[in-house]
């Protein structure tokens, strides 16, 4: 009968460490962030994670480089630099092992953080990949071509169409080494109202182009660096 006893305090003390350690591997779970000022006007922010700065004077369309931070849900605080309230206060989600962007989208009556999962395996031998994000609210929807440099858009079909204000593509494979040319019209015209100019992506490089208000008015473009 004692050793039943015994036994039986073993088993669940052993039940016990176990889901002790279960819990501190979710506690020390690991994710990676970086976050882009995408807010027109905005030029400079402050980023907090759980009321803990995360990065300081980030500049209109530039992002932070990526950071491991506890996974989890965390609370995310987006400041004008120099200002002690938050016009982004929301919670985000992180899985342990992934890695994310966050983008300080919209105008500021209406900026929200927009949620990016990005996926930094190594592309395919002799190809890059390319994800399009569209974060300018002066642009609206867009048609979006990624061609030969020159390319007539009147002989060719949209990669995307009807591309919509914060919309988010997929990450999609290109021939390292060779020159692309981006362009971005009005849904169902051939007439460039951005375009990135010719770009060569090297082998197993991973990048975010992103469309932005201008400025000074007008659009401009910002290339994250996913990998390589």
């Amino acid at each position: 009968m004692t050793l039943r006893k015994s036994a039986h305090r073993t088993a669940v003390s052993s039940l016990m460490i176990g889901a002790m350690l279960a819990l501190m591997g979710c506690a020390s779970g690991k994710a990676t962030l970086r976050v882009l000022n995408a807010t027109p006007n905005e030029s400079q922010i402050d980023i907090s994670l759980d009321s803990t700065s995360f990065a300081t004077s980030v500049s209109y369309g530039t992002a932070t480089g990526y950071n491991s931070v506890t996974s989890g849900s965390r609370d995310l605080e987006i400041y004008p630099s120099g200002v002690t309230t938050a016009y982004i206060n929301t919670t985000i989600d992180l899985s342990s092992g992934s890695t994310y962007t966050v983008m300080s989208a919209n105008v500021l009556s209406s900026a929200s953080a927009l949620l990016l999962t990005d996926n930094n395996a190594t592309p395919a031998s002799n190809t890059a990949e390319l994800r399009i994000v569209n974060a300018s609210p002066g642009l609206g929807a867009v048609d979006v071509y990624v061609v030969s440099p020159g390319t007539n858009l009147s002989s060719v079909s949209p990669m995307i169409s009807s591309f919509a204000f914060e919309g988010v593509s997929g990450y999609n494979s290109l021939t390292a080494g060779t020159a692309y040319e981006v362009y971005f019209t009005s849904p169902n015209e051939k007439t460039a109202l951005l375009d990135s100019g010719p770009v060569t992506y090297s082998n197993g490089q991973i990048r975010t182009m992103v469309t932005l208000n201008g400025n000074a008015g007008g659009y401009t473009l910002a290339t994250l660096d996913d990998l390589n």
